[in-house]
């Protein structure tokens, strides 16, 4: 959460920016390269660097990701994520809790292929985070901070939607995530898929998987673009609508963090109410729940809620883990 990170590193909520890039002809096919404003006086390592970015984004903008590339991902990256994360946390029924509590929200998707799984992590950062192909963390830090049965299904319904809305697709075809890669692994999407374009679930092999993990890592820990957290945001009243939740607790997490965190913390979020993303998103929100406004809640079970809570109680003041 990809949009939730409190803690040892720095506060995010969706801070990663860039709008999703098309098919962008790589700068070595452009006449007269060196001639454009602010580049003829590049060094020609400095201009090998920025052509081999065009290269490698160009690629990937016209690679064909289907469904069961989306999964190859979330099976190839999952564990080890979790692992880089901080591990499994060692509570079979906390684990157990999570999942219960997890399954209604997964079952409102429409994407039944997907392996859905979610994951409680030995972490004290305030953070859940999606991969391609229905794979969900949560880190039990997050779990002090949801006051509410609510507040956990609205994170959970978020990370469900950047799997459902295939947004780490998206996100991957975005020049910024390209820039992320070192340069041998820039070479090796160029070597590798430029090969293969156009050809379905061909691109995966272990270098692209390789090339691809420390982006994807800080992808999905750190946040999506603007506007595919803004999307996720969405799904959330859409998921609170097919389960019957009270829509009108949709933003509860967002403004108990604005509350809670110490507004002169620096870092660079959308977490702080002095940071205008947040804002943004939580009127986007509630603009969308006044258009669908659902009922009361009435009936709807919180299975695992109690256990959580348990082993989790929620705090009242913000702490750095």
């Amino acid at each position: 959460m990809d949009a939730f990170l409190i803690g040892r590193r720095k506060i995010l909520f969706g801070a990663a920016a860039g709008a999703a890039m098309g098919a962008t002809p790589a700068l070595a096919q452009i006449p007269n390269f060196g001639s454009l404003p602010g580049m003829g006086s590049m060094s020609p390592g400095m201009s090998r660097a920025v052509d081999l970015v065009s290269q490698a984004a160009n690629v990937i903008a016209n690679i064909q990701i289907s469904e069961a590339d989306e999964i190859a991902m979330g099976a190839g990256y999952y564990e080890r994520f979790i692992d880089q994360s901080g591990g499994r946390y060692n509570s079979r029924l906390d684990q157990d809790a999570l999942r219960d509590f997890a399954r209604p929200v997964m079952a409102t998707t429409k994407r039944s292929a997907l392996p859905w799984e979610i994951a409680l992590i030995d972490n004290d950062t305030v953070n859940a985070w999606a991969l391609p192909g229905g794979k969900i963390g949560v880190h039990k830090g997050l779990l002090r901070y949801v006051s509410g049965p609510e507040e956990l299904a609205a994170v959970l319904s978020h990370e469900v939607g950047h799997a459902e809305l295939s947004h780490g697709v998206a996100q991957i075809k975005n020049k910024q995530f390209v820039s992320g890669m070192g340069g041998i692994a820039k070479q090796q999407i160029v070597d590798q898929v430029g090969r293969k374009a156009g050809a379905a679930g061909a691109f995966l092999t272990s270098e692209v998987l390789t090339a691809f993990e420390g982006p994807i890592y800080n992808m999905v820990t750190s946040g999506y673009s603007q506007d595919l957290e803004f999307a996720a945001d969405g799904h959330i009243v859409n998921v609170f609508h097919t389960i019957g939740y009270d829509t009108g607790h949709a933003t509860d997490f967002y403004n108990t963090m604005l509350r809670l965190v110490p507004p002169g913390t620096k870092a660079t979020t959308s977490l702080y109410a002095t940071h205008p993303g947040t804002k943004e998103r939580i009127k986007r929100l509630d603009k969308a729940i006044q258009a669908n406004k659902s009922a009361v809640e009435a009936n709807v079970g919180h299975p695992g809620w109690e256990q959580l809570k348990s082993s989790f109680p929620t705090r009242t003041h913000f702490r750095l883990a």
